[in-house]
């Protein structure tokens, strides 16, 4: 059975028989799998349906960071995005965040260097934005350019 089927079955048992059921509010979900048929049976569907055999989790702690530290670094240095590299080698931003900040490699911005760069960022924008304007487009074309 898929595992649509499963779904609208389990659902087609709830339907049918939990809904008039009396001890559907006074006992715990442990009862119905215990001693009710039609609880197993929906256990037995549910169980299948999120079986986790032959998927294995991967375990980023386990990873060779001495092998992948200079690729890491390299990309650092080409100023490739964070999460690309995590992409990259496979783990989660925050992960990788974590572990270049406790190898020293990872330093944050402070609020100030934070600032600036908007700042800076900004004010292209800026001078961009007067430079469309004295060419003669007009400010929604300008939006679209500029994005």
């Amino acid at each position: 059975m898929n595992a649509r089927k499963t779904r609208i079955r389990i659902l087609n048992l709830q339907d049918e028989h939990c809904h008039n059921c009396k001890f559907r509010r006074d006992q715990s979900p442990k009862y119905c799998v215990e001693q009710c048929t039609i609880g197993a049976e929906m256990y037995r569907l549910g169980t299948a349906l999120v079986s986790c055999k032959g998927k294995k989790r991967k375990n980023t702690k386990q990873k060779n960071w001495d092998e992948l530290l200079p690729q890491i670094i390299a990309m650092l240095s080409e100023n490739v995005p964070l999460y690309k590299i995590a992409v990259e080698i496979d783990c989660e931003v925050s992960w990788l965040r974590k572990k270049l900040k406790g190898l020293g490699i990872w330093k944050t911005k402070t609020p100030e260097e934070t600032r600036r760069e908007t700042q800076k960022k900004w004010d292209e924008r800026c001078k961009q934005a007067v430079i469309l304007r004295e060419q003669g487009l007009t400010y929604q074309a300008i939006c679209k350019q500029l994005g």
